[in-house]
C-alpha cells in the first residue's frame, strides 16, 4: 500500500499511544479539530512570539493579544481563554533569558534515508534561539508531589522527550521543554536524554505495517479498536467514526 506520508514526531507519538487513532487520522482522513486546551496553547505561543518579537513587556497587552488569538478559533471555553493570556506571559518571562528569537515554528523536511526510512521526516519547532530550541507546552496545571517537587511520573512526558530528541538531531541544536500553567512553570533540558532511536524505531514499525498491508482495511484488521487514550476524549466524533470503520472491516 502506497500513501502520501511524511513522518513527524506528532504522528509517530500518536501511533505509539493509540494505533487506532493514528489509523483514522492518517489513513481515513478524519480531521481532529483542536480542542480548548490545544487552542489555549496555540494562542499562548502566538502571543509570546508577538511579544518577544516586538519587545512588548506589558502583561495586559500580552493577555489581550492571546485572548484575541484564542477567540479566532471559535472555541467557547472561558477558563482556557483566560489561562491562555496568563500562560503567554509566563512563556515570555521564561524565554527572554535566551536572547533574540531566531525563528518561530520553523519547519524542516529531510529524506528518511538518513534513518533508514522510506518516507521523509519533518519537524516543526516552537522557539529557536541562538543556542537552543525551546518547545513550549501549555497546561492547566503541573502536578507536584507534597514535598513540592514535580511528579517525575508526569514530567517530562515521554512523548515530549521523544519529540525533542528528534528535533535535536534534525536541527543540530540543543533542545529544551518549557511547561507552563496559569500558576506554575517547569523547564527540562535534554542533557543525558536519548530517545531518538525509540521514535525512529516506531517510524519503522509504521513503514512495515504499510508495506505488508495491501489496503487500509488490512491495517484496521491488525489493530484492535481501543478508545481509552486521552486523544479520543479531546476529539469529538472520533469514536463513532472509528467504530464504523472497524465494523465494516471486520465483517
Amino acid at each position: 500500500m502506497k500513501i502520501d506520508y511524511r513522518h513527524s514526531a506528532s504522528k509517530t507519538n500518536t501511533f505509539i499511544d493509540s494505533p487506532a487513532f493514528w489509523i483514522i487520522n492518517e489513513l481515513f482522513d478524519f480531521e481532529s479539530e483542536p480542542n480548548a486546551r490545544m487552542v489555549m496553547g496555540l494562542a499562548a505561543e502566538d502571543a509570546a512570539h508577538h511579544a518577544l518579537s516586538n519587545q512588548i513587556n506589558d502583561k495586559d497587552t500580552i493577555i489581550d493579544y492571546s485572548k484575541k488569538k484564542y477567540l479566532e478559533h471559535n472555541v467557547d471555553e472561558a477558563s482556557e481563554c483566560e489561562w491562555s493570556g496568563i500562560i503567554a506571559n509566563k512563556f515570555v518571562e521564561n524565554l527572554r533569558e535566551f536572547g533574540d528569537v531566531v525563528s518561530f515554528q520553523n519547519e524542516m523536511q529531510i529524506p528518511g534515508k538518513k534513518y533508514g526510512l522510506k518516507y521523509d521526516v519533518i519537524g516543526k519547532t516552537d522557539f529557536e534561539f541562538e543556542n537552543v530550541i525551546v518547545d513550549t507546552k501549555a497546561t492547566a496545571y503541573i502536578k507536584r508531589l507534597k514535598a513540592g517537587h514535580v511528579d517525575p511520573n508526569w514530567y517530562p512526558k515521554a512523548a515530549d522527550v521523544r519529540q525533542q530528541c528528534l528535533y535535536r538531531d534534525l536541527f543540530g541544536k540543543e533542545t529544551m521543554l518549557l511547561y507552563c500553567s496559569p500558576k506554575d512553570q517547569y523547564c527540562v533540558d535534554m542533557t543525558e536524554r536519548d530517545e531518538l532511536q525509540v521514535i525512529i524505531n516506531a517510524m519503522k514499525h509504521i513503514e512495515y505495517v504499510l508495506d505488508i498491508c495491501k489496503t487500509k482495511e488490512d491495517v484496521v484488521r491488525i489493530f484492535p479498536l481501543v478508545c481509552d487514550n486521552f486523544r479520543w476524549k479531546g476529539s469529538p466524533g472520533s469514536v463513532d467514526f472509528a467504530k464504523d470503520i472497524w465494523t465494516k472491516a471486520l465483517k
